[in-house]
């Protein structure tokens, strides 16, 4: 079947010029069509012809072929008594179709060459033909307009294409721009409660060490000052882990690390460490067990520890009256595993329906009022939520304006329910309380041994070398790689080697990593531990890949340092209160 863009109309109002129309297009031999550069050759043309014999027959005949796409060109004769002429012709061709080919055609064509362009402007559309002519010529001209009426379509198919690519493109950018926009202000927002979040504890911090140092400070406001300056550094430190910990998590480098938990022992710790805050504004944090629980769960029982102590700690803080509760409900699931679901309950601000989803974005908070009354940098909940999908869990949220909130810690107990040891609610609260005393009376190791702190920190040098010293130790310090390397030839060399090097890994002159390297080379056997403010994924596998025993990041607390210590060095004898001290 004949292509549409081969449609060709014959207008003329002699039937022996129609008749003559009809065999040159028909008869003589296919003509190929021209080709355009980098595209496919198009099919062979073979022409469908319709013949008109007056003018408005042919109006009549383009009108109706404009539902089945059309003639691609026509020719049309000058004269055409009675009714419409070819120039009266055309201008009725073109308002029904504007892109229709034309050639006008006419014995005496040289006498219209003025007339053309006066009657229809410079146009591209209309060329003219004077009789007699010939078959090859007939053939070539429709074949030209008829490709070039194919190409103009597919021109005007392509830009409409690309037109709506543009806008669908353009509506992405914009949608990308809009996002990247909100994203800036959540940052923008998030970098300005951040230096308040920083610059509040840091003013406290400054100050209270100020008043320490002033004349006439007695003991009793020393120790006050002292919780002060405590306060304010934990908060700073939890600053900086939640920072690092929604790095980790947006790059999918948080390890977590499944063992056994005491779930009473857990739950009774985060209360008693929420328990003061909430006290300071007259609230009580209570800990009920709606049901029997497992005793054990097989999770990661620091990051449990810390989603809790985020939730409650939030709860505290949006809560001006009545208190928080921690509620535990044990389940089983259609597959015989036990499931938890701890509930922190509040009688607080609560959040609207419309703000609770945006909570678990970073950087987001319920509104600025809240940010201004409340604090906080917004990263607390959207750092817990990721916590515990890691967890195979989820947190949850209901809340009422007014009327307070609920979160929810869903858990899998990583058990069995056949194989789990459950405790009833009043037995788990009896066995929490057993063991916080117990773990209160733990005495702190005593330290053995010689010791060699390598930190290029003066301030860290002091810090660290009294802390060890209390504890037991022998202390001996350098400054950098270079030092220490220096340090430990001497100590052997003078038959006193040292037990343990606690080495900083980023100093000058030459930094942990190279000392630690060249120490191992030269065969020295001892233990050492890194000490490093680098806490992100890989830091601990680096240290211990160039030789490192153990690994502390900073800031390091006493108690912590003392114990990895006591795990290199040998424990020193006992005390009695008697004076006796054992062997």
């Amino acid at each position: 079947m004949p292509a549409r863009s081969h449609r060709i109309l014959v207008v003329d109002d002699d039937p022996a010029v129609l008749a003559t129309f009809r065999a040159m297009l028909r008869a003589t031999p296919e003509v190929a069509m021209p080709v355009v550069a980098g595209e496919l050759p198009p099919p062979p043309f073979r022409p469908d012809v319709t013949v008109a014999e007056c003018g408005q027959e042919a109006v009549d005949a383009v009108a109706a072929a404009t539902a089945v796409g059309g003639f691609a060109m026509a020719f049309v004769d000058i004269h055409m008594p009675p009714g419409l002429d070819g120039f009266a012709t055309i201008d009725r061709l073109w308002s029904i179709d504007a892109d229709l080919q034309v050639v006008l055609v006419s014995g005496h064509a040289e006498q219209y060459g003025s007339e053309l362009p006066a009657r229809f402007g410079a146009t591209d559309r209309l060329l003219v033909l004077k009789k007699p002519f010939e078959a090859v010529e007939v053939r070539q001209v429709a074949a030209a307009l008829c490709r070039k009426r194919e190409l103009l379509r597919e021109s005007r198919r392509r830009q409409r294409e690309l037109e709506l690519h543009v806008a669908e493109r353009t509506q992405e950018l914009h949608a990308a721009l809009h996002a990247t926009r909100a994203a800036a202000r959540a940052r923008m927002q998030f970098l300005a409660n951040m230096s308040h979040e920083i610059r509040t504890p840091l003013t406290a911090i400054l100050g209270f060490a100020e008043l320490m140092r002033a004349p006439g400070c007695s003991d009793e406001d020393r120790q006050q000052h002292l919780d002060v300056l405590d306060r304010n550094s934990s908060h700073l430190l939890q600053l900086v882990n939640d920072v690092l910990d929604l790095n980790k998590l947006e790059a999918n480098q948080l390890i977590v690390e499944f063992a056994p938990t005491d779930l009473p022992a857990l739950l009774d710790e985060v209360v008693a460490t929420m328990r003061p805050r909430a006290e300071e504004k007259g609230l009580r944090v209570d800990l009920h067990y709606r049901t029997p629980c497992p005793r054990t769960l097989l999770t990661d029982g620091m990051r449990v520890r810390q989603i809790l102590l985020n939730l409650v700690g939030n709860a505290v803080k949006f809560t001006a009256a009545g208190g928080v509760t921690l509620e535990l409900d044990a389940t089983i699931d259609d597959d015989g595993d036990a499931c938890l679901a701890l509930h922190v309950v509040d009688t607080g601000i609560g959040v609207a329906p419309e703000r609770q989803a945006a909570l678990f974005e970073p950087f987001v908070q319920a509104d600025a009022s809240t940010s201004r009354r409340f604090g906080g940098t917004g990263l607390g909940l959207s750092i817990s939520r990721h916590l515990s999908r890691c967890l195979g869990g989820d947190v949850v949220m209901q809340s009422e304006p007014g009327h307070g909130s609920t979160f929810t810690l869903i858990l899998p107990a990583g058990v069995r329910a056949s194989e789990a040891t459950f405790t009833s609610p009043e037995a788990a609260r009896a066995l929490a309380a057993a063991l916080q005393p117990a773990a209160a009376a733990a005495a702190a190791p005593r330290l053995q041994g010689r010791v060699l702190l390598v930190e290029d920190s003066a301030d860290n040098r002091r810090l660290l070398s009294v802390i060890l010293r209390r504890a037991g130790a022998s202390v001996e310090l350098a400054g950098n790689g270079v030092e220490a390397l220096a340090a430990v030839d001497a100590a052997t060399a003078a038959g006193a080697p040292f037990d343990l090097v606690l080495m900083d890994m980023q100093m000058p002159v030459m930094d942990g990593y190279t000392a630690t390297r060249e120490l191992r080379q030269r065969g020295w056997p001892g233990p050492v531990i890194a000490l490093t403010a680098h806490s992100m994924e890989g830091d601990r596998e680096r240290c211990l890949a160039e030789g490192c025993d153990g690994y502390e990041t900073k800031p390091v607390r006493a108690e912590r340092l003392v114990a990895t210590c006591a795990r290199f060095l040998l424990p020193a004898p006992a005390a009695h209160a008697d004076g006796r001290v054992d062997d």
